[in-house]
């Protein structure tokens, strides 16, 4: 994980390049059948430029994610991402994102 040139004692990372190393698809047929399943009423029915924006909210979601996992790893002095990085910020991330 690529550091910002600046550091200082809040363990910095540069979004970009965390960013850039994420490998995130989302299909969005996986999308619609979670959020079908959800629904109260059988005939609420979803728009594709809703769905198609729920995915991009979907994919912030997990490269906001990785970012705070990668932040957590390194005030650990890890230099790989485990489950537990991202266990460790999820009370954070949910309250961020409702």
């Amino acid at each position: 994980m690529a550091r910002n040139s600046i550091e200082n004692d809040d363990d910095n990372i540069d979004p970009a390049s965390v960013a850039s190393n994420i490998k995130s698809s989302l299909k969005q047929e996986v999308i619609k059948e979670l959020l079908h399943g959800s629904f109260q009423d059988n005939k609420t029915k979803l728009g594709n430029d809703a769905l198609s924006l729920i995915v991009e909210v979907a994919k912030c979601l997990v490269t906001e994610t990785c970012l705070r996992a990668s932040t957590q790893a390194l005030r650990e002095s890890c230099d790989k991402v485990e489950l537990e990085h991202v266990e460790k910020c999820l009370p954070q991330l949910m309250l961020d994102f409702p």
